[in-house]
């Protein structure tokens, strides 16, 4: 309805009732629609100035329903801070997400005091300092990456007294000390006026609400009432979510501790299960072969024993084993006193736990597969190692039980005080080995002799099913049955070189039938190998009947004597051969060997009977008295020691 149609009815010819019921009709439909101030001063003027007459009555009806106005407006405004206040209850019992509870609160701050920019800034502590966390109506990305000391700004006088603090021109406030670079960025959003309300809880100030406008504005008692409300919300909000990050890292610490508990169970569980086949297996006697397998079946792997050589005892090293890498793991197993794990070749993983008794290495427990061992394996694996150390000890022990029976058989048969061959004698052998007469008798000698703790891989030649050996008065003694020796001495030479038991020297019997001839024949052995000795000779494996007339003739004559025999007899025509290149010793043997004749020794060496004669002519030169029988008999036997020297089988 226009204004000169209201005036209109006010002059229209009624009575004052009726003008009086159309001014309060228009007055309460201003109420009715909530009408701005500025339409109840309009309605007023229009009154006063058509009916000066009830223009004081009419003035305070005005006022009483414009205060009617103020009153609903704040019931309604209270409501809605009674709603919102309301929901962030109802949001914070529910157990939101954190940061969105935070949210909701800066949005309802925002909208209640109907401000530019809310934010919340809080601190993790007492001493540390405020950090945004989270902003509602900011523009820039840089305001939420705010970070302010707790003696700086807004922040430092919430702190400092403990209660609301605003500014209406935060540029030029005074009041509070400013920071450039918190100054530059709130200044960035066109703040002009701020207010900050204390998150207080217990006494602490763990944070600050923010409500910030880009106009100059004091904010009422009330709107901060109603921020004081949001805040402490606020404060809760933050508190149960560290109440809740702390019963969640309590809970996570006690599943895991609840894992842990579990998972060492497991490993105790699995260990007691390890611990009890692997005794079982001790116990039942169980071989190398059944220890192996039962590391293989309870690690899911491959298992290999080796002895102190790196010799595989029961299993198969893989081929992709480096020799070097496995050497490098044992020594830093044997340092360590733990189990050593490497990575030869990709998706490979090996173990090496070596196996010791005090400061003996025994050998070497080796597993491999692909993936990594847990810690419960790798125990498992190392108490593996230790039975296998008391498996190998066992195995020692009764070998050495064995090896003593066999060195005191050995020592009677070669000294000839018993025959342990006797079918009476017979049980006294190492079960499993079988002899009789007639045997052959191998005497090896080596630099630092024998002991009686033989080398492993040199008992192991030296002993088997037709085979007994042990160490007697320095030298190894090997028996063995009738004359197929060639392969036995073999091994053990092989052996002694592996063990790095060099020089040496082996020499054989002949097949001997009873234990009188056995100490002779001992005898016999021993000249030879000091005849050996005597000529320099190393490496050689040779039948005593070779050496037997040689050595006979320099028993106990020293270890010199028979090269300084050599070299007395025959020294000039070797010095003359190694002068001129030439062949007169070789000439002179050849021709004694054939009983003197020229013509059977020049066919002998391939040359003509005028040549054999020109060389005799020459020896005749060194040596004048060659041709005389005694002391061609001499030269014919130092011809022969030499050519046996050179001549050895090794």
């Amino acid at each position: 309805m226009g204004l000169d149609q209201q005036a209109t009815e006010l002059i229209s010819p009624e009575t004052a009732l009726d003008t009086i019921a159309a001014f309060y009709s228009r007055l309460l439909g201003l109420l009715d629609r909530g009408a701005m101030p500025s339409d109840f001063e309009a309605l007023g003027a229009e009154i006063r100035a058509l009916r000066p007459d009830l223009a004081e009555r009419f003035d305070v009806d005005m006022a009483l329903a414009i205060r009617l106005r103020e009153n609903v407006e704040h019931k309604l405004k209270r409501e809605r801070e009674l709603i919102a206040l309301n929901e962030t209850a109802r949001d914070l019992s529910a157990v939101r997400d954190t940061d969105q509870v935070l949210q909701a609160i800066i949005r309802r701050a925002r909208q209640l005091v109907g401000s530019d920019i809310a934010y919340l800034s809080a601190a993790p502590d007492e001493r540390s300092p405020f950090h945004v966390r989270a902003t509602e109506g900011v523009v820039s990305e840089a305001f939420a990456s705010i970070i302010v000391p707790r003696d700086v700004g807004i922040c430092g006088s919430v702190v400092r007294t403990r209660r609301p603090w605003q500014s209406s021109l935060y540029r030029s406030d005074q009041s509070f000390h400013h920071d450039p670079g918190i100054d530059t960025a709130i200044l960035a959003e066109g703040v002009v006026s701020i207010l900050g309300i204390p998150l207080e809880l217990e006494a602490h100030i763990i944070g600050v609400l923010f409500v910030a406008d880009r106009y100059e504005r004091a904010y009422n008692p009330q709107e901060i009432s109603v921020l004081q409300s949001l805040g402490t919300f606020a404060a809760l909000a933050i508190e149960n979510a560290r109440l809740l990050e702390e019963a969640q890292r309590a809970l996570n610490m006690a599943r895991e501790a609840n894992v842990a508990l579990r998972a060492k169970a497991d490993d105790i569980e699995s260990a007691a299960v390890a611990h009890e086949r692997l005794t079982e297996l001790i116990v039942r006697g169980g071989s190398i072969e059944d220890l192996r397998n039962r590391v293989a079946k309870l690690l899911g792997g491959d298992a290999v024993i080796l002895d102190e050589r790196q010799i595989a005892m029961a299993g198969a090293l893989p081929s992709s084993m480096p020799e070097h890498g496995l050497a490098s793991a044992i020594r830093e197993s044997v340092r360590l006193g733990r189990s050593v794990q490497f990575e030869p070749a990709p998706f490979q993983t090996v173990t090496v736990a070596a196996v010791t008794s005090g400061s003996v290495r025994l050998g070497a427990l080796v597993f491999s597969r692909s993936k990594p061992m847990s810690s419960s394996e790798i125990r498992t694996l190392e108490r593996a190692a230790l039975v296998t150390g008391i498996v190998l000890l066992s195995m020692e022990r009764v070998a050495e039980a064995t090896y003593r029976n066999v060195a005191d058989i050995v020592s009677a048969l070669l000294r000839g005080t018993s025959d342990p061959f006797r079918p009476e004698g017979s049980s006294a052998l190492p079960v499993g080995v079988s002899l009789s007469w007639p045997v052959t008798i191998l005497l090896v000698s080596c630099k630092d002799g024998f002991a009686a703790h033989l080398p492993q891989a040199v008992r192991a030649a030296a002993s088997g099913r037709h085979v007994i050996g042990a160490a007697f008065n320095g030298d190894l003694a090997v028996v063995t049955p009738g004359d197929d020796w060639t392969g036995l001495a073999r091994r053990i030479a092989t052996a002694l070189e592996d063990s790095g038991r060099q020089p040496y020297n082996i020499v054989v019997s002949q097949s001997v039938s009873d234990a009188s001839a056995a100490a002779a024949e001992y005898r016999s052995l021993r000249r030879g190998l000091a005849l050996l000795r005597n000529l320099g000779q190393s490496g050689r494996i040779v039948p005593e009947k070779t050496l037997s007339l040689y050595a006979l003739l320099f028993d106990g004559q020293g270890e010199e004597a028979a090269r300084a025999f050599i070299k007395d007899t025959i020294g000039p025509l070797l010095d003359h051969d190694r002068r001129r290149k030439a062949q007169l010793a070789s000439t002179l043997y050849a021709y004694f060997e054939t009983g003197r004749s020229l013509q059977r020794a020049a066919d002998a060496l391939g040359i003509h009977v005028n040549t054999m004669r020109q060389r005799l002519d020459s020896i005749g030169t060194l040596c004048p008295d060659w041709a005389e029988p005694n002391r061609g008999l001499e030269l014919h036997m130092a011809l022969r020691l030499l050519r046996l020297s050179e001549t050895l089988p090794s």
